[in-house]
């Protein structure tokens, strides 16, 4: 499955109530704690993205330092898909 950056943005968008348009225009390296990523919504994000893709992240890779840009998203989901 080809993973579309655009859907991981929209999915950050939504979940941090920031509209489209900002993300779309942040650094895709921009640590999302910065624009309002908790814990919490980490953990929600993560949900939402197994589910979309089909795939569990490994307890490894559960940490906030691997999760919290939307580079770091797209690689993740992208190395869980190709393997």
């Amino acid at each position: 499955m080809k993973i579309n950056k655009k859907d991981i943005v929209e999915i950050v968008s939504n979940l941090l109530d920031i509209s489209l348009k900002s993300i779309e225009n942040i650094d895709e390296n921009e640590n999302l704690m910065n624009l309002g990523m908790s814990s919490i919504s980490c953990i929600k994000l993560v949900v939402l993205l197994e589910e979309k893709y089909n795939f569990v992240l490994k307890d490894e890779d559960l940490l906030i330092e691997k999760l919290n840009t939307i580079s770091k998203l797209v690689k993740i989901i992208e190395r869980y898909l190709n393997t």
